[in-house]
This record gives structure tokens, sequence and C-alpha cells, in this order.
């Protein structure tokens, strides 16, 4: 039997700014860390079609992470089945997404990081805002998204290490 990745959605409202950034920067920790997952973000009203944001471009940038080429799309049912978690900017957004599956896991971004190291229990929206603003939310989301990686990562691998040792050692039968 072979395993599918691991499936997250980033939801946020246009998916122009902080969903596209923290889809970006996800995706390239999954990767450092070895981690098999594919990534996707939309917007409860998304801007279908349209760019990321200028400022959020040029922020993931600095950061090694290149969204230039998102196109937003509309969060929809087929976006939430596809998913095995879906992360969600805002409360709002968490209730979009448990409208359209009730039995959806979801969670808040803010609310990712062990000891609550980001303000609040929401990433605010930098929409309308300077590129400042736009540095401030991606490292806010960068705390919250790193933490969540790593601890999947640690799952994983110790998921895999218990189902090795469960098998027992190479060679050992019942002969």
């Amino acid at each position: 039997m072979t395993s599918r990745p691991y499936r997250v959605l980033v939801v946020c409202t246009g998916n122009t700014c902080r969903s596209p950034m923290a889809e970006g920067l996800l995706r390239a920790r999954f990767a450092e860390l070895g981690v098999d997952a594919e990534v996707r973000s939309a917007g409860t009203f998304a801007v279908i079609g349209g760019a990321a944001q200028p400022y959020a471009v040029a922020t993931a940038a600095r950061a090694g992470v290149d969204i230039s080429g998102h196109v937003a799309r509309q969060l929809d049912e087929q976006l939430v089945a596809w998913s095995d978690t879906v992360l969600c900017m805002a409360r709002s957004h968490a209730t979009a997404v448990r409208n359209i599956d009730s039995t959806a896991d979801v969670r808040l971004v803010a609310e990712l990081t062990p000891d609550r190291a980001v303000p609040g229990d929401e990433i605010r929206d930098p929409m309308g805002w300077d590129e400042e603003v736009y540095r401030e939310v991606f490292e806010d989301m960068r705390t919250c998204l790193e933490a969540f990686a790593e601890r999947h990562a640690e799952l994983t691998s110790s998921a895999g290490a218990e189902l090795s040792s469960e098998a027992g050692p190479a060679g050992a039968g019942g002969d």
C-alpha cells in the first residue's frame, strides 16, 4: 500500500496576501524537513484568477519563498474534501470551512504555536497596509507554521519508527 502526501489547505479572505504567503512558506518548510506534503490555498471571497499582492510577493521573496506564480482560487467543497488539514487565518474562515464540511480538521494558524508566541487568535489581514505590515504578518505566520510543520514531521517520523520496530528485526521469522 502506498501512502499519499499529507494535504494542507490554507484559507484567508481574498487568497492574495496571507494564504499565498503561508502556502509558499509551509511548502518550503515541509520540503526542508523531508515531509511528503502538498499545500494549496484558497479564499472565502477570492479574487478568482488574481495574482498575489505585490507586497506579499516581495515579502515572501525576501525569505526565499517564490509565490510570483500564485493564482487565487475560491474555497469550495472539492478543496476541503482534498485536504487532510485546513489552516485558517481567522475564525470567519474556519466557520466557512465548517459550513462546507463540519467534520474537517480545521485549525487557526495563530493557535499553532505551543507557547502562543503570536498575539491574539487570528493572523491579521495586511491588505491595504504598507510593506512593513506584510513583513510582520509573514513573521507571525512563519512562527506558527514552522511549529506546525516541525510537529507534523516529528509525528510522521515517530509513526514510521514505530511501524519499523513493530515489524521486528530483519530476517526474524517464525522458522
